[in-house]
């Protein structure tokens, strides 16, 4: 599939870099991410998923149909998701200088915000429209044989495409979530302050009742089982795209890597920052 489908492609205040009008995203190259500590570390949140569904379950939650899904990119080929966990295929957007890291470690919720801040708490932040990704990179501009990541991605077989973006395709748990369509205050003083607006769509309940960090309990059910993930739906203060926000790292996994480019009218749009530095 050449084209990456995305919607409103380049608008919005959180798109850092302008570089022209574009509307269309085309596929590049992509690798396939195969890390077995990461796997490993994936495959044991699934199963503390799966468990607290069934207890869920036992409790008289209805596990299997929860509001918010399916999500748009389940329509890809290619896996076999778990019904078991809310196993979903989601993106995530990520620049060159940090793409590395991430393919090492796994993305990781204590490192939220560090670039584009945290609408939605401290998580994971994923998407179902490359539209949304698209708005949190930078480019990749060329080749640089000093870089440890072009070491790793490119050579004679494979040169460097120049001008491309990154995005993840990642294997989420959404297990049993929970919906919300307000963003947090951002300069309020107290988490209570920050966190007040942010309450369920579906019940009412406070999203985050002690930390940013972690989400409510799901009412009813003792000993208490949190909820696995945060779907910020449309509507409200949110108004282009759904976001899917995972507090907790072992519920997601890195399949592959996609570079693509920015296109505008059948053009590869140039982008002109200096070659990325490993």
């Amino acid at each position: 599939m050449d084209d990456l489908y995305g919607s409103e492609l380049g608008k919005g205040s959180d798109v850092k870099k302008k570089y022209g009008e574009y509307d269309s995203l085309k596929l590049a190259c992509a690798w396939k991410v195969d890390h077995q500590r990461n796997l490993d570390k994936y495959t044991t949140g699934v199963k503390r998923v799966q468990k607290e569904l069934e207890m869920l379950e036992k409790k008289g939650k209805d596990v299997s149909n929860v509001p918010g899904l399916p999500v748009k990119t389940d329509c890809v080929g290619g896996f076999t998701l778990s019904q078991a966990c809310n196993e979903v295929i989601l993106l995530h957007g990520v620049n060159p200088d940090r793409l590395l890291d991430l393919l090492s470690t796994g993305l990781n919720e204590h490192f939220a915000g560090i670039n584009t801040g945290t609408a939605f708490g401290d998580g994971v932040y994923l998407a179902e429209d490359a539209g949304k990704t698209d708005q949190y990179v930078g480019p990749d501009s060329a080749y640089d044989p000093s870089s440890e990541l072009h070491k790793r991605l490119y050579d004679e077989t494979m040169p460097h495409p120049e001008d491309v973006l990154y995005v993840l395709v990642v294997r989420a748990a959404l297990g049993f979530p929970m919906r919300t369509q307000r963003t947090l205050v951002k300069k309020a003083k107290t988490h209570d302050l920050r966190a007040a607006r942010v309450t369920s769509m579906d019940n009412g309940a406070p999203i985050f009742p002690v930390s940013c960090r972690e989400l409510s309990a799901v009412p009813g059910v003792m000993p208490k089982i949190f909820h696995h993930s945060l779907i910020a739906e449309l509507g409200k203060d949110i108004v282009r795209y759904r976001e899917f926000v995972l507090f907790n790292s072992n519920y997601v996994h890195i399949d592959y890597v996609i570079a693509y480019h920015r296109y505008n009218k059948g053009q590869k749009l140039r982008m002109t920052d200096s070659p990325y530095q490993a």
